[in-house]
């Protein structure tokens, strides 16, 4: 799954790099010459080398890499989405020179992934066509949003590191040596319900050996530990612990409440539905490092647990739209410290009701009136019609994979915006609250 964690400052100082990146096939690139990569800065470099790997993972697909050698350090960044990988319209960036709709799709990418908050959150990316594929299932978290102040990295969750003995966990409270399995979803509670549903998961056959099989449950798409953080960690709004058990052999259960940690109202499960329900998201870890041993929907059939549950299931709220060309932008002096200059634009979604405030404390770090001032050139604005405001996309018809495009700013017609959903609406605040977010509703205007 796609990340959220460039910082707006690798925008702003590698103009030189983003111009020797659209003349250059990925497959043969030279950097030895290119600042920052040439005089080594230890400022500037470790953020040409964050950019370096946005642009790449969006671009290229798995299994492909970029190589560039510079004296005798060498990089190397491997390439995840595949939205110029060949095969497609886009065309063929790795072994040729970019197509204008490569490198628009790619800086809609890249600008999508920006956070002034130094936090990398997984996020739900989408475009027109098949620019992103949706993925069927969700790998659970194993690491947190929080960066490591000495690598820069994102914070590896402790049950996740190994442990000091070799193996796994010794027990079902062990906070090492654990492996993550995928996240799902189910039905907190629906209109009539008398409390919390039960989900009930069953280890599956593939585990043949007579030796247990620790299962850990935690709330959200994060892995977590046996014992939780401390309130005063903001790790602990979003990594949380349900249930750790043993589970003897095939067929043994565990049964844990389902969370209200999702989405509330009414078809949200069953789009046809109009009963009113609470939705829910949990992960699973497991002892058992062999992926084919996992655990099972258990319930009956109708009661709203997916397990594995699909992307679209699990990223319901649409943040907004992200578009324009960061290889043909310059920064200019009028602010310095500014994002969204030039070619490059944002458009908040219809679920905000101050949208503006989302974006400003996402990109710029600021309350909305400061950043309107001090940080964005181009002003976000909204993306489908508003209090009279036309909106700065078209919106696609459909359901839950509605995106927005194409996009018109500055005379320009955007085709390859890339539209953002996220998990939960506070996951790229700086407030726990995120009090700018309506009380949200599934959209049925789509139908």
């Amino acid at each position: 799954m796609p990340k959220n964690g460039i910082s707006a400052e690798a925008l702003r100082a590698n103009s030189e790099l983003l111009e020797r990146l659209k003349v250059s096939k990925l497959n043969s690139l030279k950097l030895d010459d290119v600042r920052p990569f040439s005089t080594q800065d230890p400022t500037l470099e470790p953020r040409a080398v964050q950019l370096m790997h946005y642009i790449v993972s969006f671009a290229l697909k798995e299994g492909q890499k970029v190589s560039a050698r510079v004296g005798n350090k060498r990089y190397e960044w491997n390439g995840q989405i595949g939205a110029c990988a060949g095969g497609g319209s886009l065309g063929d960036w790795f072994n040729d020179l970019p197509s204008p709709e490569c490198l628009q799709a790619v800086s809609a990418g890249v600008l999508a992934r920006v956070n002034a908050l130094n936090k990398v959150v997984v996020v739900s990316m989408r475009g027109p066509g098949d620019l992103v594929a949706l993925h069927d299932k969700v790998p659970a978290e194993t690491r947190s949003r929080e960066r490591n102040t000495g690598t820069g990295e994102a914070t590896k969750i402790e049950s996740f590191a190994a442990c000091n003995a070799p193996g796994g966990p010794r027990q079902a409270t062990s906070d090492c040596g654990w492996t993550a399995r995928y996240v799902g979803q189910c039905v907190a509670q629906r209109s009539g319900d008398s409390g919390p549903r039960k989900v009930t998961l069953k280890l599956n056959s593939a585990h043949a050996s007579s030796s247990p099989v620790f299962v850990r449950v935690c709330a959200g798409i994060h892995g977590c530990n046996h014992v939780d953080y401390d309130a005063a960690d903001p790790r602990s709004r979003y990594i949380k612990h349900i249930k750790s058990d043993t589970l003897d052999g095939p067929g043994d259960t565990v049964d844990f409440l389902c969370p209200a940690n999702g989405p509330a109202g009414a078809g949200i499960v069953d789009e046809t539905s109009s009963t009113p329900e609470q939705v829910g998201y949990f992960s699973v870890m497991l002892s058992e490092r062999n992926f084919a041993v996992d655990v099972k929907f258990e319930n009956a059939v109708g009661e709203g647990v997916r397990y594995p549950a699909k992307e679209v299931e699990l990223f319901r709220y649409r943040e907004g739209g992200f578009y324009g060309n960061i290889f043909d932008s310059n920064p200019g002096g009028a602010r310095p410290d500014g994002v969204l200059f030039d070619k490059q634009y944002a458009c908040y979604g219809e679920d905000w009701s101050q949208g503006m405030a989302n974006l400003a404390d996402r990109l710029c770090a600021l309350p909305a009136s400061d950043a309107a001032a001090q940080c964005f050139v181009h002003e976000p604005k909204p993306c489908s019609p508003f209090n009279g405001n036309p909106g700065a996309c078209a919106r696609s018809a459909g359901d839950r994979r509605s995106i927005y495009t194409p996009c018109d700013e500055a005379g320009a017609n955007w085709k390859y915006p890339v539209t953002v959903y996220l998990n939960h609406p506070c996951d790229l605040r700086s407030d726990a609250g995120c009090s700018s977010f309506k009380p949200w509703l599934i959209d049925r205007s789509l139908k």
